[in-house]
């Protein structure tokens, strides 16, 4: 744990800096330079990017993590990037295919007053796809090679930043609504170039297949086989699961409800930014675990990462919620946004739940047991659909966001289950009693009112009195160990 805790902070520093552009481009830039459809739309056409991207990888970011130490053998590594880049390939074939041959159709599953938005956005979402896929799959690659912290810049900084710059042109009447998308696809792109680049820097790129690898090692073909068939539906379904709630947003509301949603969701996702970092480190290390049978490490592991996301977790969702009034009173049309506050608690409160489950994924796709991911996903996608379907309508944002809270609880747990049953492992031990206890006098700091100083000074220090608690318990208690020797190291640099 304590490699990837370190690795970790490495590449903590584009993530900060990604954070703060956009923060400030969610808070400020967006509200302002977009209209709430306008904005509503542009958030469509990334998640569709997200979401169509995913299917058509056919799991191969997992397969990536599951089989490099299989293939692991400078200087070519067995043809393994032959596979890397022929199976999206193939699935963003098929996509092209569809996307020419459903326009008609898939405009109108949307409100027809949004209709002209969909239209827009249509005929750049392929080139999303395209970036959106390399990227993804070149990020999984470098991180098998031990390297995140210059893909976390190009998703985190370079992304971000090319968006914001888009916006700004758009507001200042540089570019039209249609270029302003066309640069969301072509930022993407750029992300995928410069992964592909640094990869090349990383080991040579050969794409020539080694068969007779595959042949003197039938288990493995035979293994990548259904490996890669199961996952190519449960991983596409997990993303679909993730991002339901803004298709049927958008689907049965508007794209302004879809604004108002993003934004609230979006302020609440900036809680998982730590898990990203320590997940892409520690996937290959749960990989290679898996590999040689080691339950003693990886049940070690799966602890110290689900104790220390919890933790790091629960105060992001403090600081985020005591602070959301102070962050509508300075959006511009900050009012109208206003009435998307409930869904950060409840979205914040969902990846509270997903920090200390987040190992268990990465676990079930390298075990025996993968084929579980397809039954919960199944499983998922039910409870998704349907309770997006009954609450939207009688709830409108806030419906969409109990449902994920409820999906995520359905979907970790079963998952969680699956692990402590096949493998007799659970992320729980008693240093999380700390971490809860920590939550809930946080949230009841978070409800003192102080409004005779305005939201902003009264809100800074509930923020200040949150942000002490926590450090006190990491050095007074045995909550953490890993993040109270990152701390030390930052406060002796």
């Amino acid at each position: 744990m304590g490699i990837i805790i370190r690795q970790s902070f490495k590449a903590s520093l584009s993530n900060y800096i990604g954070v703060i552009i956009g923060f400030a481009s969610l808070i400020y830039f967006f509200p302002k330079f977009f209209t709430p459809s306008e904005l509503g739309a542009i958030r469509l056409l990334i998640e569709l990017g997200a979401i169509i991207g995913s299917f058509g990888l056919f799991g191969t970011t997992y397969s990536i993590n599951r089989f490099f130490p299989y293939f692991k053998k400078p200087p070519h590594h067995n043809g393994f990037f032959f596979w890397v880049f022929a199976i999206p390939l193939c699935g963003f074939a098929l996509i092209s295919f569809n996307y020419l041959l459903f326009e008609y159709d898939f405009i109108k599953l949307f409100k027809s007053k949004d209709a002209h938005l969909i239209e827009q956005i249509y005929p750049m979402l392929i080139f999303l796809i395209l970036g959106v896929m390399g990227q993804m799959v070149l990020e999984s690659a470098n991180a098998n090679h031990g390297r995140i912290a210059v893909p976390n810049f190009l998703r985190e900084i370079m992304i971000r930043s090319v968006l914001l710059a888009s916006a700004g042109l758009f507001y200042f009447k540089y570019i039209s609504f249609d270029m302003a998308c066309w640069l969301v696809a072509i930022a993407y792109l750029m992300a995928f170039v410069g992964n592909l680049i640094y990869l090349r820097t990383l080991t040579p790129i050969n794409i020539k297949p080694d068969f007779k690898f595959l042949k003197e090692n039938p288990s493995i073909k035979k293994d990548g086989i259904q490996f890669t068939a199961w996952l190519f539906i449960s991983s596409a379904a997990a993303l679909f699961i993730s991002k339901v709630d803004f298709l049927m947003v958008s689907a049965t509301k508007s794209l302004s409800d879809t604004a108002i949603y993003s934004i609230g969701f979006y302020i609440a996702v900036l809680i998982e930014i730590p898990k990203r970092n320590i997940s892409q480190i520690a996937t290959p290390i749960i990989a290679e675990h898996a590999k040689n049978k080691n339950l003693s490490g990886l049940s070690t592991l799966y602890k110290q990462m689900a104790s220390t996301q919890f933790l790091i977790g629960s105060l992001l969702f403090l600081l985020l919620w005591t602070n959301a009034d102070t962050l509508f009173d300075f959006m511009p049309n900050g009012d109208f946004y206003r009435s998307g506050k409930s869904v950060i608690f409840i979205i914040g409160s969902a990846k509270v739940l997903e920090m200390i489950f987040a190992p268990v994924s990465p676990i079930i796709n390298n075990s025996p047991f993968y084929f579980w991911n397809f039954i919960t996903a199944i499983f998922s996608i039910i409870s998704a659909v349907s309770l997006n379907y009954w609450l939207i309508p009688q709830y409108g944002i806030n419906g969409a966001a109990i449902a994920t809270l409820i999906t995520s609880f359905v979907m970790y747990g079963l998952s969680a289950l699956v692990v402590q049953i096949y493998w007799k492992i659970n992320p729980f031990n008693k240093t999380q009693i700390i971490s809860l206890i920590l939550l809930t006098i946080g949230i009841a700091i978070s409800m003192i009112p102080l409004n005779a100083i305005g939201n902003f000074w009264g809100n800074s220090l509930k923020s200040i009195a949150i942000i002490l608690l926590f450090i006190m318990a990491i050095y007074k208690t045995s909550v953490s160990p890993e993040v109270k020797s990152g701390l030390q190291k930052i406060f002796k640099r």
